[in-house]
């Protein structure tokens, strides 16, 4: 039966009550049928796992585990280890699928030979989603130095930041023992990416929104990941730093590489909440960073340019970092 099974859907559910039955209904009634259902119940609170014993009387390819909260990431790995599928990927439970993102995708590798597939995805907030215009239907593969380009230059990592909208071929999972940290609580999704691209070498990408994203949800873990955001951030890099040294392509994405660490610098101002704790953060990152002012913008935003030639020119008065940053939040998007 095991052989029959051409992808496995893993699906780590925490407190999803309000999302779970449109996500699980967009699973099983994905038009590719031979597939397996593996939902961790990650010691959720509320009434969730009622609502996947429903599903799974009536869906027989269903199959639940239920830890006590250990995070997305040992959750994630709970289903790697009992896949049986040729294909696996990851759904988050308050997400959906168009239904016939499986079998695109699926199709997308066996033509391809690429043991990694994706997809784009929309962006589902209150106000709706956002289209994306596709000029061609014709699947093209990045290398892996371009993924990594991508992903570390993308504002929002609207294409390669997610472990979800992805195919991902279970013996090459296994043979290179690619799972999530579970150590860590923040950006994890892009560790496994950065691992996974530089062992694969490359991604075949069909040019479709197939995953629907739910950025409406309040109680995300891009939300909670705020708190320790410095800390967050340091982990995340030396993580990163490691595998692009390891991959042996740090030379080759280091600017993106950089530009991708000054964003992270941004995002942190912006959770500040005066103009003391802005200038002591700027001068905190510069000194584990130093290499951020040698990085050659590829985004050129106006903001940033003038950003560089404040700190580069030693002009941090808090006055100036006032009228820079504007005092404004910043809502990140991003899943970390």
């Amino acid at each position: 039966m095991a052989s029959k099974i051409l992808v496995s859907v893993i699906v780590p559910v925490y407190n999803a009550e309000p999302y779970l039955e449109k996500c699980l209904t967009s699973i099983c009634q994905q038009t590719l049928k031979d597939i397996e259902i593996i939902v961790i119940n990650d010691g959720s609170e509320d009434q969730s796992l009622t609502i996947l014993q429903k599903f799974a009387q009536i869906d027989a390819r269903m199959t639940i585990f239920t830890n006590a909260n250990s995070g997305v990431s040992k959750a994630r790995n709970v289903g790697i280890d009992h896949a049986n599928g040729q294909y696996v990927t990851f759904v988050d439970a308050d997400d959906w699928l168009e239904l016939t993102m499986l079998e695109e995708l699926y199709q997308a590798c066996k033509l391809t030979g690429s043991a990694i597939a994706k997809c784009d995805l929309f962006w589902q907030a209150a106000e709706g989603s956002r289209s994306l215009y596709y000029p061609s239907n014709s699947y093209c593969t990045y290398s892996a130095i371009d993924c990594l380009h991508k992903l570390f230059t993308e504002i929002g990592e609207t294409h390669f930041g997610f472990a979800s909208c992805k195919l991902y071929k279970k013996s090459f999972l296994d043979f290179h023992r690619l799972q999530f940290d579970e150590a860590m609580s923040f950006a994890e999704d892009t560790v496994f990416l950065t691992r996974a691209v530089i062992q694969n070498q490359s991604i075949c990408y069909v040019p479709r929104q197939l995953y629907y994203y739910n950025v409406a949800n309040e109680s995300s873990l891009t939300k909670k990941a705020m708190v320790h955001l410095r800390h967050n951030y340091d982990v995340l890099y030396k993580k990163l730093l490691k595998e692009l040294q390891d991959g042996e392509v740090y030379a080759e994405v280091k600017n993106s590489f950089l530009n991708y660490q000054l964003e992270g610098l941004l995002i942190i101002l912006h959770q500040s909440a005066t103009a003391q704790e802005m200038k002591y953060e700027i001068q905190s990152f510069l000194k584990a960073y130093p290499d951020v002012l040698k990085v050659k913008l590829m985004k050129r935003k106006m903001k940033q340019i003038v950003f560089l030639k404040l700190i580069k020119n030693n002009w941090l008065t808090l006055s100036s970092t006032l009228i820079y940053l504007n005092v404004k939040k910043h809502q990140v998007i991003s899943r970390c």
